[in-house]
């Protein structure tokens, strides 16, 4: 595809410098690459769930480890961690605040959570959630 790319721009930049011409050949395969890039769907969750997949095994086997900043295609982690045995939360690094979104992996059902929690099932053993944090009340003023 590159060497494709490549001989086109030479061809190009030769037609146009040397011969000072327009050819109909020019056009069409910058058209057809922008389109075919701008109607390509975006990976989704589930495209990207292997390797995902891979980083909760591992944390799963080594109870009390946590992954920090991790770039898996277009997702961006702020960190991964298991919160109860069986489930290993990945944390979206656009998180803000009192509010944590993520993924989660629960393969024995659906997880348990942590605060003001819901989640959605994606597939497998895979959930997406949202957390809001709950600050306790009844300790304090």
């Amino acid at each position: 595809m590159i060497v494709v790319g490549l001989v086109w721009a030479v061809r190009t930049l030769y037609v146009l410098g040397q011969d000072r011409r327009w050819a109909w050949w020019i056009l069409p395969s910058p058209v057809a690459v922008i389109a075919a890039v701008l109607l390509m769907p975006p990976a989704t969750f589930l495209d990207k769930s292997g390797e995902f997949e891979t980083i909760a095994i591992a944390l799963l086997e080594q109870p009390g480890s946590t992954v920090e900043e991790l770039e898996i295609g277009q997702f961006d982690i702020s960190s991964a961690h298991v919160v109860r045995p069986g489930e290993v939360y990945f944390i979206d690094n656009d998180s803000m605040f009192i509010t944590s979104s993520g993924w989660a992996y629960s393969p024995a059902g659906a997880p348990s959570g942590f605060d003001d929690f819901s989640a959605t099932h994606l597939g497998g053993p895979w959930y997406e959630f949202a957390a809001v944090c709950v600050t306790d009340k009844s300790s304090g003023p």
